[in-house]
């Protein structure tokens, strides 16, 4: 079987390596450019980061760094053997600058300016057709709200320039926070949270919080059939593992290698539901920053988990200082517009 498999791997396009027993025993002409000529006999964990290692998933996705290099690694069972792929991760032209984010910014915030101010008048006068349009036009002006907080991410890891304010974080109480708050949105999913309770780390709060409501956003969007959302805090001596799991459909193993690409939202009317495809170039973007790395399995048919690890880096002196004040509570509407119903962006919710 491995001299199959090992046929099979020296004609792919990607560095590939194949695994049995913890141990490379087979690495393509490209993997040996990647790892060195002597990796093959070496143990997994010289490799790759414990995350990769430890993965009880047969088939998953990671971005990690291998070999000094950011890498996309996918991987797939042969019989007894594990294969693994490793893809280095280009760095992607800027598409968009500040001055055009900020031009849209401006137009949105007289645009739901004017939106509220028209539901305050159709409220007043029981026009509750023109309210509903209304809640409409607020729910698109906070989803285009996401896209550009997004899109500025990207543009800032494009242009090395993301603007990042570390703290302590307690990120047990944030995602706390924001559990409680998407059961009051979504009363029809079930949200739990796993973990005890003070879990903190140094990070920059604002990016972290979009984070995790991307990781939410994208199981309510995705995962059809979804009836629980679950997120788990695992601590280690060095990092912090954040998982966001459903119980949905999952997805299949010919999109798995491909989940990280931006922009890979197809141009059906269903596909261009989802969105612009971001979502989790922007999780991966904000795990590295925090010297972490994004994991994705998935089986069809019995849900996906999204596992992310944030290195703690807590300084002695942030164990007693204040925690940085979050965003306001509209930034709710906004990470989750992509998959709230109208209703939520009624005036009461909006206030």
């Amino acid at each position: 079987m491995l001299t199959v498999s090992s046929k099979v791997l020296s004609l792919s396009a990607e560095a590939a390596v194949l695994v049995s027993g913890g141990r490379i025993v087979y690495a393509n002409a490209r993997a040996e450019k990647l790892l060195g000529g002597e990796c093959v006999g070496k143990p997994l964990s010289s490799v790759f980061s414990p995350e990769i290692c430890q993965s009880q998933a047969g088939v998953f996705t990671a971005d990690t760094v291998v070999a000094g290099q950011r890498c996309n690694v996918r991987t797939a069972k042969l019989d007894d053997l594990q294969a693994f792929f490793l893809s280095p991760i280009e760095i992607a032209p800027i598409l968009v600058n500040d001055a055009f984010l900020f031009s849209v910014r401006s137009s949105l915030m007289n645009l739901r300016l004017s939106a509220g101010l028209s539901q305050s008048r159709s409220e007043q006068y029981g026009d509750k057709e023109l309210g509903s349009y209304l809640r409409s036009l607020q729910r698109d002006a906070f989803r285009i709200t996401r896209l550009l907080d997004n899109a500025s991410v990207v543009r800032g890891l494009a242009a090395s320039d993301l603007a990042v304010s570390m703290g302590p974080l307690d990120l047990a109480k944030l995602c706390r926070e924001i559990v409680d708050s998407a059961s009051l949105l979504r009363p029809d999913i079930s949200f739990k949270l796993y973990g005890e309770e003070g879990l903190c780390l140094f990070a920059d709060r604002v990016l972290v919080e979009q984070m995790v409501y991307n990781l939410i956003s994208n199981c309510l969007v995705h995962a059809k059939g979804l009836g629980c959302v679950s997120l788990s805090l695992v601590p280690t001596p060095t990092h912090m593992i954040l998982s966001v799991s459903d119980d949905g459909c999952g997805i299949s193993e010919d999109v798995m290698g491909h989940v990280f690409e931006r922009y890979r939202a197809g141009f059906s009317l269903d596909e261009m539901s989802g969105g612009a495809g971001l979502g989790l170039s922007v999780v991966r973007g904000i795990a590295r920053i925090h010297d972490g790395t994004l994991m994705l399995e998935s089986r069809p048919g019995r849900g996906t988990s999204a596992r992310v690890s944030l290195a703690r880096k807590l300084p002695a002196a942030a164990l007693h200082a204040p925690e940085a004040e979050g965003r306001r509570e509209e930034s709710l509407l906004v990470g989750l517009s992509d998959c709230l119903p109208p209703e939520c962006f009624d005036g009461k919710f909006l206030d």
